[in-house]
């Protein structure tokens, strides 16, 4: 309680420091202008900048070197120029460049992988959020949202268009973006505009305004500004309608193969020209990627990043409350019982985007169907956000219901409300932060509490970051995510509910020397984490010291020293069930990490690492090892080979865990992608393949076929080899209209 006490009052003082505290931003609208005009004739998009509006078009060059260090007149030079008509925003650029182009791959997002460049888009200028679209030399597309708390979300895409040729000393791009795939203020003739060019060979970044050092290329905060001769017009019947049709064959293991067809549809409707509803019927998600599976060498559950295209756009509007080991909102959670077994989606409906610049709003409602395993569930979400200068105050409010078909089964619900406040100083080095968090569950009164705060200061040598996170006992998250708050006791066989207080605090130190041949950084950072009961009593900590040497070859090399503290709250078992579980006592112990990466810009790559050392009252030693090959611009092979081995005293027993993960990327061309992901993971007793042939026959229009086959890895006396557990091929077809 004296510590909600303290984040109220430091709540209250942050909203007077949002209103008035603003000092003014680093001046680089003034000094980063582009004009744009509108077209006097067509742009036939070739990748050819010889039309007239582009001979007329206002050009920006000058470029800043970003990485490996922040310098003026980057070289080699880049000119950029903007133009528009009734449906488009067009954006040209001339890329010099007489080193051989890298390109690593083909596939969607892939900028940084690339010989690149990309315009960032900040039509409302909020100096947070931002539209990221860039092409490579070879015409790989690249899409992403960008927000301050969340960072860049490359998994949003959308429908647009980019061509490119090369020449002799230099790569050329056009780009042609639907106005309608904006979210802007026809009112507002000043957008927010700065271009990144990204270098593979010189292993650089290029802006084409100053963007501070320690800062990543896309900030907004530090835009420049694109002056329109005449604001665009807010765009009328702005809607996608994409249906799809799936069909299947499935053999689950003890089960006859089944034969399934399906059909949904996706929908897109601008309500305005800064806010977008999106409806799914039916939805399935059988194209997404496959996770990757990863070993679990802590007492906690693990969260893996969200895929599903649905609820991408604006996802920091509900995500980005709390701290990553404690969120009220996951969209993951969606779609999954309580066992986190697949429930199929009825309908989804989200609306998000901007009431005015300063103004966002999001409304999210996603209904599940009842199986024999699960009652339906029905999951609504509200946020509002309110910017002060680049500072946030934000709001949400969860709902989840349980429902018999269409009766709602009374007491079966959880419900979350939550209010944070964001500073953010205009110059980028210094942000405060702070929330109080509130669950709502039948039979659970008290204790129902979440809280945290966080300060962060950075300039281009240093960084220094802590926050802090109590999270109470009987605070639910049903739709979120919570790492730590469920303690198993391997005696009992069962799982004890803990609330906890968490620290962690960084401090680092960076070194880029300007006339080095050899040396790109120097990283000297210092990490600690702490971990307190709710009761006060001491629970866990790790301190950590770490040293980063990068090279400017593309060579990097990395030292971690660890020492952790653990209080066991109960007996946990890292090893098989024949043996005793640890006890609950107190364990300390060091462990070193070593890292070696060569350089991925080469066709052959590697990578291994090293950790050696005490783990609870045993030893571990891990070895991991990476191979990659390119052949530019059409194949990427890659295989890692992972090995835990988990020493303990004679009754604890040992154990090998061993992992190995393969992937295949074949691009025919840039509509035709064949990917395939092999993963073998004895913790899981897992071996699968997912391969996915992927055709986008018309822009974001797609035909995949898609094969999983899983298998069980048989152990024990008697039981060896492997089990077919799911085999399955999946077609689906998709048009964007």
């Amino acid at each position: 309680m004296f510590l909600a006490k303290n984040i109220i009052t430091c709540i209250s003082l942050l909203f007077p420091l949002l209103i008035f505290s603003q000092a003014p931003i680093l001046d680089l609208k003034s000094r980063f202008q582009l004009d744009i005009k509108k077209a006097s004739g067509a742009i036939n998009l070739d990748g050819h900048l010889d039309e007239d509006s582009w001979l007329e078009a206002d050009v920006g060059s000058d470029f800043w070197q970003k990485q490996p260090y922040f310098a003026e007149n980057a070289d080699p030079r880049t000119e950029v120029r903007v133009t528009y008509d009734e449906d488009n925003l067009y954006f040209g650029a001339i890329c010099y460049q007489t080193e051989n182009i890298i390109i690593r791959s083909l596939k969607r997002d892939e900028f940084w992988d690339n010989d690149a460049i990309a315009i960032v888009l900040d039509p409302l200028n909020t100096k947070t959020n931002a539209y990221l679209f860039g092409g490579s030399a070879e015409g790989g597309q690249y899409d992403a949202l960008r927000s301050e708390t969340s960072g860049i979300n490359r998994d949003w895409n959308n429908k647009w268009f980019v061509e490119t040729h090369q020449a002799d000393d230099f790569w050329s791009l056009e780009m042609a973006i639907p106005l309608k795939i904006i979210r802007y203020d026809e009112n507002i003739n000043e957008w927010g505009l700065n271009f990144v060019r990204n270098l593979q060979l010189d292993n650089e970044n290029h802006n084409w305004t100053a963007v501070p050092e320690s800062f990543w290329p896309p900030n907004p905060a530090f835009a420049g500004k694109m002056n329109w001769d005449a604001p665009p017009s807010k765009k009328t019947g702005n809607f996608n309608l994409i249906p799809f049709v799936t069909s299947s064959v499935n053999k689950q293991k003890d089960e006859d193969t089944k034969f399934n067809a399906d059909a949904g549809l996706d929908a897109r409707l601008a309500v305005t020209s800064t806010l977008n509803l999106d409806v799914t019927i039916n939805p399935d998600f059988s194209q997404i990627e496959a996770d990757e599976l990863v070993t679990n060498l802590t007492r906690f559950n693990i969260g893996l990043p969200e895929k599903r295209t649905f609820f991408l756009e604006n996802s920091d509007l509900f995500s980005d409350y709390g701290l990553g080991v404690a969120r009220p909102f996951f969209s993951r959670r969606i779609g999954l019982d309580s066992e986190g077994r697949a429930v199929p989606i009825i309908y989804g409906a989200r609306l998000t985007g901007n009431i005015n610049p300063d103004l966002r709003i999001g409304l999210m409602n996603m209904h599940s169907g009842t199986t024999e395993d699960a009652y339906g569930q029905n999951n609504t979400a509200f946020a509002v956000q309110q910017r002060f200068g680049r500072s946030i105050v934000q709001g949400m409010f969860i709902n989840r219901q349980s429902f018999d078909g269409f009766e709602t089964i009374e007491n079966d619900f959880g419900r979350n409300a939550s209010l944070e406040a964001k500073y953010f100083s205009n110059n980028g080095q210094i942000s405060f932060w702070g929330g109080l968090h509130q669950s709502f569950k039948d039979a659970y009164n008290s204790k129902t509490g979440m809280y945290n705060i966080g300060f962060r200061f950075r300039n281009p040598a240093w960084n220094f970051s802590t926050n802090n996170v109590t999270l109470q006992d009987n605070y639910y998250a049903d739709l979120g995510f919570i790492a730590r708050v469920n303690n198993y006791d391997a005696s009992r066989d069962t799982t004890i509910r803990s609330g906890f207080t968490q620290s962690y605090s960084e401090l680092e130190y960076n070194i880029r020397p300007q006339n080095s041949k050899l040396v790109r950084r120097h990283n000297i950072g210092f990490e600690n984490l702490l971990v307190y009961n709710n009761d006060g009593s001491f629970n866990e900590r790790y301190n950590r010291l770490r040293y980063f040497l990068s090279l400017n070859n593309g060579d990097e090399y990395k030292i971690r020293i660890n020492n952790s503290e653990v209080d066991l709250l109960y007996p946990f078992r890292f090893t098989s069930s024949e043996y005793d579980p640890l006890p609950a006592e107190k364990y300390r112990f060091t462990d070193v990490i070593l890292e070696y990466e060569s350089d991925e810009r080469k066709p052959f790559s590697y990578e291994v690492s090293a950790q050696y050392g005490g783990f609870y009252n045993g030893t571990l030693k891990k070895i991991e090892l990476g191979v990659k090959y390119r052949i530019q611009p059409w194949g990427n092979f890659g295989i890692s080979y992972q090995r835990n081995d988990l020493k303990f005293p004679e009754q604890y027993g040992n154990r090998l865990i061993s992992a190995v993960v393969s992937k295949v990327e074949i691009a025919f061309n840039r509509d035709l992608i064949w990917t395939s992901l092999f993963q073998y993971v004895d913790q899981s007793d897992f071996v699968g393949i997912n391969s996915r042939l992927q055709w986008r026959y018309s822009p974001m229009s797609d035909l995949f076929l898609v094969f999983v086959d899983n298998y069980d890895v048989l152990t024990g006396i008697g039981r060896s080899g492997l089990e077919s557990s799911n085999r399955a091929l999946i077609l689906k077809l998709s048009y964007w209209y």
